[in-house]
């Protein structure tokens, strides 16, 4: 085989690709900025309902070696077990105060994703009539999930993921509290609306991102590796670790430098279920 133009241009095209690949799920994210007001409107995923929102767990912490931050999608969010959240057990167990002092950084944040066409964006014009994926904590989930199966569902229901003129955009408020960090309890959907400049919706539809490609599914050994490295300190040869999508503007990040007696658990007896069944039932009427 000889070098030619063709393998160049090959080797040129693949390289595009994995550039291309490995920065899209940054552009991809709606950045949600303190004291602005969004308005999205949340899109489902027609072949698939129940991967309409992926819910996450995910550690992360500031390297002891590096001071990068290192960011580790859960295996609990799987189904899996999970050797940061077995090393943390042990931690509490021992009732050492100071050993418990120590692991406080290997927080477990819980999160999820949603695909959202984008109304208004003041941090982003350039962001207006496309798809983005909206990540959130606790206080925009109970928001959505008042309005797929609470106190708001007669209300707004399928309405929330319809994007006809009977649909109900989400209007994302940003405050922020006293200590600095974003707060989300103001945002409310709206009265329905149409998509201004939208003339095909199953374009609209068909331009979802997969949400469950979003982060890397690293294996126990490697989990266990970068808890090691990063946090241990126990490895020689330090690498920096790899990019990853860091949750800072979730209403639930808490910056791993500043000292907090705040973890977000997750009750083991609490199941998805009952959401995953409820969107599936109000696709079906879409």
């Amino acid at each position: 085989m000889k070098y030619t133009s063709n393998l160049f241009e090959s080797i040129k095209e693949a390289l595009n690709k994995k550039t291309t690949t490995e920065n899209s799920s940054y552009r991809d994210f709606l950045k949600l900025e303190i004291g602005n007001t969004y308005i999205v409107r949340l899109v489902p995923n027609l072949s698939a309902p129940e991967r309409t929102l992926y819910h996450y767990y995910h550690h992360m912490w500031k390297s002891i070696v590096t001071n990068q931050f290192v960011s580790v999608l859960c295996p609990n969010t799987y189904g899996e077990g999970c050797p940061i959240d077995e090393y943390r057990s042990k931690a509490y167990n021992t009732k050492d105060n100071s050993e418990i002092e120590r692991i406080k950084p290997l927080r477990r944040n819980e999160n999820w994703l949603c695909n959202v066409y984008v109304i208004k964006d003041p941090t982003n014009p350039d962001n207006q009539g496309q798809m983005k994926i909206l990540r959130f904590g606790k206080q925009l989930f109970n928001i959505i999930s008042s309005a797929i199966s609470g106190d708001d569902s007669q209300e707004f229901g399928s309405k929330i993921f319809d994007l006809s003129d009977k649909g109900c955009s989400l209007r994302i408020k940003v405050d922020g509290n006293d200590g600095g960090y974003p707060q989300y309890t103001a945002s409310r959907f709206m009265s329905p609306s149409a998509l201004e400049g939208v003339e095909d919706v199953e374009e609209v539809y068909n331009s979802i991102k997969d949400l469950e490609s979003i982060f890397e599914h690293k294996t126990r050994e490697e989990i266990k590796t970068v808890l090691d490295v990063h946090f241990l300190g126990k490895e020689e040869s330090i690498q920096a670790p790899s990019k990853q999508v860091v949750d800072d503007d979730s209403d639930e990040y808490i910056p791993v430098t500043k000292k907090t007696e705040t973890t977000i658990e997750r009750d083991s007896s609490e199941s998805d279920s009952f959401l995953d069944d409820k969107i599936q039932d109000i696709l079906k009427d879409l």
